[in-house]
C-alpha cells in the first residue's frame, strides 16, 4: 500500500454489519470523507443524506476521538487499520 494512504473501515450508522473500506490520504478532512461516502462507489452511496440539522459525526473507535469536518485524519491520529464509526448528531432542542 502507498505510504501516503491509510487503510480504514467505515461502519454504517444504520447497519453495523455494513462496512466501507477505503484508502485515504492523511490530509483528508472529515467533511471530505463524508462527502465521498455520500457519493459512494460502483455500488452506490454508502450514506444517505441527513435531515437538516443532524450532520454525520466520525468517531475513531480505537481512541473514541471525533474527526470534525475540518480536522484531517492525520490530526485525529488515524492509523491504518482504524475503524471509523459514523453517527448522526442528535438534534438540538
Amino acid at each position: 500500500m502507498d505510504n501516503n494512504k491509510v487503510a480504514i473501515t467505515f461502519i454504517n450508522p444504520k447497519n453495523n454489519a455494513r462496512q466501507f473500506e477505503a484508502d485515504l490520504s492523511p490530509e483528508c478532512t472529515g467533511k471530505m470523507a463524508i462527502d465521498g461516502l455520500l457519493v459512494g462507489d460502483h455500488n452506490g452511496p454508502f450514506l444517505e443524506p441527513t435531515p437538516t440539522g443532524r450532520p454525520y459525526e466520525l468517531i475513531v473507535k480505537r481512541s473514541s476521538s471525533q474527526i470534525t469536518p475540518n480536522t484531517t485524519f492525520r490530526e485525529a491520529g488515524v492509523i491504518s487499520g482504524d475503524v471509523i464509526e459514523i453517527r448522526q448528531a442528535l438534534q438540538g432542542a
